[in-house]
Protein backbone atom coordinates (compact mmCIF):
# COMPACT_ATOMS: atom_id res chain seq x y z
CA UNK A 1 0.00 0.00 0.00
CA UNK A 2 1.41 3.38 -1.03
CA UNK A 3 1.61 6.06 1.62
CA UNK A 4 0.87 9.54 0.26
CA UNK A 5 1.08 12.92 1.94
CA UNK A 6 -1.28 15.39 0.25
CA UNK A 7 -0.73 19.07 1.07
CA UNK A 8 -3.13 21.72 -0.23
CA UNK A 9 -4.80 24.71 1.39
CA UNK A 10 -8.05 24.07 -0.52
CA UNK A 11 -10.17 21.80 1.67
CA UNK A 12 -12.41 20.70 -1.21
CA UNK A 13 -9.53 19.77 -3.54
CA UNK A 14 -7.57 18.09 -0.73
CA UNK A 15 -10.53 15.92 0.29
CA UNK A 16 -11.50 15.02 -3.30
CA UNK A 17 -7.95 13.98 -4.18
CA UNK A 18 -7.54 12.08 -0.91
CA UNK A 19 -10.72 10.08 -1.61
CA UNK A 20 -9.63 9.32 -5.17
CA UNK A 21 -6.19 8.13 -4.03
CA UNK A 22 -7.70 6.06 -1.21
CA UNK A 23 -9.96 4.32 -3.74
CA UNK A 24 -6.79 3.38 -5.63
CA UNK A 25 -5.42 1.70 -2.51
CA UNK A 26 -3.28 4.49 -1.04
CA UNK A 27 -2.99 5.39 2.61
CA UNK A 28 -3.42 9.17 2.48
CA UNK A 29 -2.42 11.73 5.10
CA UNK A 30 -3.44 15.34 4.51
CA UNK A 31 -2.19 18.76 5.54
CA UNK A 32 -3.46 22.26 4.83
CA UNK A 33 -0.07 24.02 4.73
CA UNK A 34 3.57 23.37 4.00
CA UNK A 35 4.39 23.75 7.68
CA UNK A 36 1.76 21.19 8.71
CA UNK A 37 2.97 18.87 5.95
CA UNK A 38 6.55 19.17 7.17
CA UNK A 39 5.50 18.21 10.70
CA UNK A 40 3.82 15.08 9.32
CA UNK A 41 6.92 14.22 7.25
CA UNK A 42 9.12 14.47 10.34
CA UNK A 43 6.97 11.89 12.16
CA UNK A 44 5.62 9.55 9.48
CA UNK A 45 7.23 7.69 6.59
CA UNK A 46 5.67 8.41 3.20
CA UNK A 47 6.26 7.10 -0.30
CA UNK A 48 5.09 10.18 -2.23
CA UNK A 49 4.33 13.82 -1.43
CA UNK A 50 1.76 15.74 -3.47
CA UNK A 51 1.86 19.43 -2.66
CA UNK A 52 0.31 22.65 -3.89
CA UNK A 53 2.82 25.26 -5.01
CA UNK A 54 1.12 28.34 -3.57
CA UNK A 55 -0.24 28.22 -0.04
CA UNK A 56 -0.59 31.04 2.48
CA UNK A 57 1.68 29.48 5.09
CA UNK A 58 4.82 27.96 3.54
CA UNK A 59 4.28 26.75 0.00
CA UNK A 60 5.23 23.62 -1.88
CA UNK A 61 8.79 24.62 -2.79
CA UNK A 62 9.56 25.44 0.84
CA UNK A 63 8.15 22.05 1.88
CA UNK A 64 10.24 20.29 -0.79
CA UNK A 65 13.47 22.00 0.30
CA UNK A 66 12.89 21.29 3.99
CA UNK A 67 11.82 17.70 3.34
CA UNK A 68 14.96 16.90 1.33
CA UNK A 69 17.19 18.36 4.01
CA UNK A 70 15.52 16.22 6.67
CA UNK A 71 14.72 13.14 4.53
CA UNK A 72 16.94 12.96 1.42
CA UNK A 73 15.37 9.63 0.43
CA UNK A 74 12.31 11.63 -0.70
CA UNK A 75 14.21 13.04 -3.66
CA UNK A 76 12.23 12.21 -6.79
CA UNK A 77 9.10 11.51 -4.74
CA UNK A 78 7.34 14.90 -5.03
CA UNK A 79 4.48 15.91 -7.31
CA UNK A 80 3.85 19.65 -7.29
CA UNK A 81 0.42 20.88 -8.31
CA UNK A 82 0.15 24.48 -9.45
CA UNK A 83 -2.12 27.03 -11.03
CA UNK A 84 -0.88 29.25 -13.78
CA UNK A 85 1.00 31.49 -13.88
CA UNK A 86 3.97 29.54 -12.60
CA UNK A 87 6.82 31.34 -10.87
CA UNK A 88 9.90 32.33 -12.82
CA UNK A 89 11.61 29.26 -14.33
CA UNK A 90 14.72 29.92 -12.21
CA UNK A 91 12.68 29.27 -9.05
CA UNK A 92 11.61 25.87 -10.35
CA UNK A 93 14.91 24.74 -11.89
CA UNK A 94 16.20 22.63 -8.99
CA UNK A 95 12.74 21.17 -8.42
CA UNK A 96 12.19 20.11 -12.03
CA UNK A 97 15.57 18.35 -12.20
CA UNK A 98 14.27 15.50 -10.02
CA UNK A 99 10.55 16.04 -9.40
CA UNK A 100 7.25 16.32 -11.24
CA UNK A 101 4.58 19.00 -11.52
CA UNK A 102 1.06 19.22 -12.87
CA UNK A 103 -1.11 22.23 -13.67
CA UNK A 104 -4.62 22.69 -12.33
CA UNK A 105 -7.27 21.72 -13.20
CA UNK A 106 -6.03 18.23 -12.45
CA UNK A 107 -6.87 14.97 -14.10
CA UNK A 108 -6.96 12.32 -11.39
CA UNK A 109 -5.71 9.74 -13.89
CA UNK A 110 -2.70 11.92 -14.73
CA UNK A 111 -2.03 12.54 -11.03
CA UNK A 112 -2.22 8.81 -10.33
CA UNK A 113 0.24 8.16 -13.17
CA UNK A 114 2.69 10.68 -11.69
CA UNK A 115 2.32 9.13 -8.22
CA UNK A 116 3.13 5.71 -9.66
CA UNK A 117 6.12 7.12 -11.56
CA UNK A 118 7.40 8.79 -8.40
CA UNK A 119 7.38 5.48 -6.54
CA UNK A 120 9.58 3.98 -9.23
CA UNK A 121 12.19 6.72 -8.77
CA UNK A 122 15.35 5.68 -7.01
CA UNK A 123 17.50 8.25 -5.28
CA UNK A 124 20.85 8.84 -6.92
CA UNK A 125 23.98 8.36 -4.88
CA UNK A 126 27.07 10.51 -4.96
CA UNK A 127 28.02 14.09 -5.66
CA UNK A 128 24.87 15.11 -7.52
CA UNK A 129 22.76 14.84 -4.42
CA UNK A 130 25.19 16.61 -2.11
CA UNK A 131 25.49 19.46 -4.61
CA UNK A 132 21.71 19.70 -4.90
CA UNK A 133 21.27 19.55 -1.12
CA UNK A 134 23.81 22.31 -0.65
CA UNK A 135 21.94 24.46 -3.15
CA UNK A 136 18.73 23.99 -1.17
CA UNK A 137 20.09 25.58 1.98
Amino acid sequence: MLSVLLVDDSFALREALARSLARRGCRVMTASSGLEGYEILRKSPVDVVITDLNMPERGGLWLWRQALLARPELEGRFVLIASEPLPEPARLTLFTETERYLLKPLSIDRLWSEVQNATRTKCEKGEGRSTRRAALT
